[in-house]
């Protein structure tokens, strides 16, 4: 049998984290849940799940875009997926996606919340691909992808 896939979800907003857990359980995932930024960091380093859904803007000190740079400067850790959910979209009228920062924050792919449960089901082994392939990439071309997103950010 295969083994589930492994989830550690990260939100400060409890109920929505049931929700998802019990969806995503239902779905046949192990998942794992934190209510803030330290919690959930402890959590990835314990458990190295297959997938990070990680809340951007939680209303503690260790917010999402902390997780995200911590795990992404961590050499174990660089290469877990992750997908960036947030209502901040919808409370402050901002498209996080015609306004990304990938120099602090740089998810794998993005949700906004109220997160469309079928579109998340779809996207997480999308993303977890899209991942395994950038891990393959020859040494040259991950260099040069870096010489372009420097030279993009710099032009910006």
């Amino acid at each position: 049998m295969e083994k589930s896939l492994k989830i550690v979800m990260i939100d400060d907003n409890k109920d929505f984290l049931f929700t998802m857990e019990t969806f995503l359980s239902r779905n046949g995932f192990e998942v794992y849940t934190a209510e803030d930024g330290q919690q959930g960091m402890d959590m990835i380093r314990k458990e190295r799940p297959d997938l990070i859904l990680l809340d951007i803007m939680m209303e503690t000190l260790f917010s999402g875009f902390e997780v995200c740079k911590e795990v992404r400067k961590d050499d174990e850790l660089k290469d877990t997926p992750i997908i960036g959910i947030s209502g901040m979209g919808e409370e402050l009228e901002i498209d996080y996606k015609q306004w990304p920062d990938y120099d602090y924050f740089r998810p794998d792919a993005f949700l906004d919340k109220p997160v469309d449960k079928p579109q998340l089901l779809r996207m997480i082994p999308e993303v977890i691909e899209k991942v395994r392939k950038r891990k393959r990439r020859p040494k040259w071309q991950k260099e040069r992808e870096k010489e372009w997103a420097k030279k993009a950010s710099q032009s910006q």
